[in-house]
């Protein structure tokens, strides 16, 4: 990957199946001072109650007209609104049997171990809620995405103006890390920054170790 022409402002859509590593990878990404937003945290809200559709796309545009961002997550109907002010698209796309397993795995933890599991968990869901829970629904959402989500996604990154990262091996998703940390770092705003003026909540859970501390990147 060479580095673009043009100065970054900061803005990176990261996209792929449940399980790939995307709130890991994003975590990694926020060491740049970056603002990080998990669109799980803003879609559902107490009780796995979901944003109204309209409601939702004036969120996911209203967050897209930022300054800087990094945006995790899929949800395949506003893509477009992210891909039209993205800078950078880093699609994920690791095995489907490694993105199942992690999903498992990642739902066994938050069972048995609940906020102490060091699992990403939405901001709004608790260990209980039926998307946690219900291992078959997730199971079928991975499965689902390569069929259907990752289908409409790749005419949408063939048609995107900025830059597209492809993550398939570990070797890749760490280079692509090395690359694109220096390349925010120097876009992230000082400490006498005006806050975000989306007007939303960024990331505060410190990443999957639930910590502040830079943490590694599971890739297969």
């Amino acid at each position: 990957m060479t580095a673009p022409a043009r100065r970054l402002a900061g803005r990176v859509a990261v996209l792929g199946s449940p399980g790939s590593g995307k709130s890991a990878f994003c975590h990694a990404l926020a060491r740049s001072g970056i603002p990080l937003f998990h669109l799980d945290d803003l879609y559902w809200g107490p009780g796995w109650q979901r944003t109204p559709d309209d409601e939702w796309r004036r969120t996911v545009t209203r967050l897209a007209a930022d300054e800087r961002w990094i945006v995790d997550g899929n949800h395949l109907g506003t893509i477009p609104e992210r891909l039209a002010r993205a800078e950078i698209a880093v699609l994920l796309d690791p095995p489907a049997l490694v993105c199942a397993w992690r999903v498992l795995r990642r739902s066994l933890r938050l069972r048995r171990r609940g906020a102490d599991s060091g699992e990403y968990l939405p901001r709004q869901l608790g260990p209980q809620d039926k998307p946690v829970r219900d291992l078959s629904a997730l199971l079928r959402k991975v499965t689902g995405f390569r069929r259907r989500e990752l289908v409409a996604t790749r005419p949408l990154l063939t048609g995107f103006a900025g830059r597209t990262v492809v993550c398939r091996t570990r070797r890749q998703t760490r280079r692509a890390l090395s690359e694109l940390l220096p390349l925010l770092a120097a876009c992230a705003p000082g400490p006498d920054a005006e806050p975000t003026s989306a007007g939303l909540s960024s990331c505060t859970c410190g990443g999957p170790t639930g910590t502040t501390a830079p943490h590694p990147v599971e890739e297969p």
